[in-house]
């Protein structure tokens, strides 16, 4: 019954935290082979009932869930801490769907899926535009070791100006101290005025929310500002 499936688990729980814990033996089978014995002492282990050999040979066969939990521990190879770490890591890259990726609800309840990015109309000036790989890559290093992954990544950009934000938004970033963009708008704010997605970690206070505010007014007012 269930009291008695509980007090098994239990058992089982106490024999992993415990090496040395000593196996549980079914009490049919333990009068079984404790009838087996006597029959042995008195020579007459040959005369042995069927009856007596098939309730020894049941009894072998209904193991508990105690003895076997502790026969599937013995098969289990031993694994090292680093290795059930490793083993773990796996099994969770295998469960991810990289089809899921940067998908809203919506798009994956209608199947809709995007071949190109969002047409802004953004464009870094020319100079910023024909900058070879290893220039690009020289400024992410430059600037606190910028790590990117993906495919044809819009090249830093290191002064707000260069990002061609209206006038009036350079105005109020200069009023309110900020002169230059940190390593996560040097990067961030080209890939998303662009019209990519994109995934930016950096440390909290370090200007990730000013990457998505700034280009909020870019999407809103394209069709009547020029870029």
């Amino acid at each position: 019954d269930q009291r008695d499936c509980y007090s098994e688990l239990k058992l089982v729980a106490k024999m992993e935290a415990d090496d040395t814990y000593v196996e549980y033996v079914p009490v049919a089978k333990r009068r079984a082979m404790e009838a087996q014995k006597i029959l042995q002492r008195k020579g007459q282990a040959s005369t042995a009932s069927d009856a007596d050999l098939e309730k020894l040979r049941v009894a072998e066969t209904k193991l508990s869930l105690l003895v076997k939990a502790s026969q599937l521990k013995r098969k289990q190879p031993e694994i090292s801490a680093t290795e059930q770490i490793v083993q773990q890591e796996k099994e969770m890259i295998e469960n991810l769907s990289d089809r899921k990726t940067l998908m809203s609800v919506h798009e994956l309840a209608k199947g809709i899926t995007y071949t190109g990015p969002l047409l802004t109309g953004w464009k870094p000036p020319l100079q910023v535009r024909r900058m070879s790989k290893k220039q690009c890559d020289l400024i992410r290093k430059q600037w606190q070791h910028i790590m990117v992954d993906g495919e044809d990544i819009p090249p830093p950009t290191k002064i707000f100006k260069d990002m061609r934000f209206p006038e009036p938004v350079l105005k109020k970033l200069k009023a309110k101290g900020i002169l230059q963009p940190t390593p996560i708008q040097v990067q961030g704010l080209p890939v998303i005025l662009s019209g990519r997605d994109m995934i930016g970690v950096a440390f909290t206070g370090s200007g990730k929310t000013l990457v998505f505010a700034l280009c909020q007014p870019k999407f809103k007012t394209s069709p009547e500002v020029l870029w």
